[in-house]
């Protein structure tokens, strides 16, 4: 009787041990796959009882965003944005981008902002666009949107509206 008590509970221990080791695998894979930050739980341990089951739940957190990008983030966007207000002043008007927004377009549309001819430099350089890309267009509107990410206007990226819109676009 006490030979089939071990046994028995070998078994259970065994099959706690075999759920948490493929929900550790599950996570594992799941981080790795993953491109972005994000907070993962899994289930890692059982209980033995007359059946079994698991139960116990673990938390394990992925980086964030480096707070240093996310600060320039905000910086370019707030600077991009003193610069169309400076132009508006100057010229009545805000500058329009002269291209269509693309990774190929990128430095140009900064021009009428960058460039000495356009009355007065406005920006000393376009923003960068490793870790996000920031865009205007002639109503004055600032986006951000994630690198390698070009296009119109799109009012969820809008920074006036969403300071904390860096949190979503920073790579």
């Amino acid at each position: 009787m006490v030979e089939q008590r071990r046994t028995s509970s070998h078994r259970i221990t065994t099959a706690g041990l075999l759920i948490g080791s493929v929900a550790l695998l599950a996570l594992l894979s799941a981080c790795s796959s993953s491109s972005t930050p994000a907070a993962v739980s899994a289930s890692t341990s059982a209980s033995t009882s007359t059946s079994t089951s698991t139960s116990t739940t673990s938390s394990v957190t992925l980086p964030e965003q480096n707070p240093t990008e996310l600060a320039t983030c905000v910086a370019d966007a707030q600077t991009l944005a003193e610069a169309l207000d400076a132009y508006m002043t100057e010229k009545g008007a805000y500058p329009s981008p002269p291209a269509p927004w693309s990774a190929a377009t990128y430095v140009g549309n900064y021009q009428p902002l960058t460039a000495a001819s356009a009355g007065g430099t406005f920006l000393k350089s376009p923003p960068g666009t490793k870790y996000y890309v920031i865009e205007y267009d002639s109503a004055g509107h600032v986006w951000v949107a994630p690198p390698g990410v070009y296009g119109s206007y799109d009012k969820g990226q809008d920074f006036a509206a969403d300071p904390d819109i860096c949190d979503a676009a920073v790579d």
